[in-house]
């Protein structure tokens, strides 16, 4: 009897020994089953997010490449800039660029003119200093092709429809717009005949633009000299004045 009891015994024993076993392989098994499910929502978003770059810097090249029409000449400006937002899955495309590291500047300039159009809430998205350097560069780098999107400045109180969103972000703008002011550079001239005969007289510099705007901002508005050393003093003034605002 004992002997059978024993037997008995042992054979529960190796019953319980296997079930545990059982489990433990199902518990694991179960475990890495859990742990490639999760996983694979990761590889999936790494795959959108490089689909994504893929899409905008193609999209990028074609608004520099002027694929969905012209800017800066009107009214195709304004046709171009509805196409573009007209089709939804520009958006994201849009606001990827902005964040991008990798794509240039004039990109994201034809971006910022779409927002400013089509949605002026982006402001709230993105740093304003951040949209005042990009359109330092668009200005400096002449990427609208003609100085009429910067204005015709003094003697006209004309910031352009480029110039004025300096105007837009305001003091943000100042600390970029200082910087252009050792810019001695004539870099964009006038379209048009009306406006190449006006403006392309003045021989504006860069720091002339810059200049204009600042005076703007501050609500000091800066007179028209006709020549570069009168221009020069008065520039040499608002440096000072920028100087004491930072104090």
């Amino acid at each position: 009897m004992e002997h059978k009891e024993s037997q008995t015994n042992s054979f529960i024993n190796a019953l319980k020994v296997i079930s545990i076993l059982a489990i433990a392989l199902f518990s694991l098994g179960s475990c890495n089953d859990k742990t490639l499910n999760s996983m694979a929502p990761e590889i999936s978003s790494q795959e959108d997010s490089l689909s994504l770059d893929k899409k905008s810097k193609a999209f990028a090249n074609q608004l520099i490449n002027r694929s969905f029409g012209e800017f800066f000449i009107y009214p195709m400006h304004d046709n171009t800039i509805n196409t573009i937002w007209s089709d939804t899955n520009n958006h994201v495309l849009m606001d990827r660029i902005m964040t991008a590291s990798d794509i240039s500047m004039e990109a994201k300039f034809l971006v910022c003119e779409i927002y400013f159009k089509k949605d002026h809430r982006f402001l709230e998205r993105y740093f304003i200093k951040d949209i005042a350097e990009i359109y330092a560069s668009a200005l400096v780098n002449n990427y609208t092709g003609m100085a009429n999107s910067w204005g015709l400045l003094y003697e006209h109180e004309d910031a352009g429809t480029a110039g004025a969103v300096f105007l837009i972000l305001g003091d943000l703008a100042i600390p970029t717009l200082t910087k252009l002011l050792e810019d001695d550079r004539i870099l964009l001239s006038y379209n048009g005949s009306i406006e190449s005969t006006i403006g392309n007289g003045y021989k504006f510099r860069i720091k002339d633009f810059a200049a204009y705007y600042i005076g703007e901002i501050l609500n000091t508005p800066l007179k028209y000299f006709p020549e570069n050393p009168e221009r020069d003093s008065q520039i040499n003034e608002l440096k000072v004045r920028i100087q004491k605002l930072d104090e």
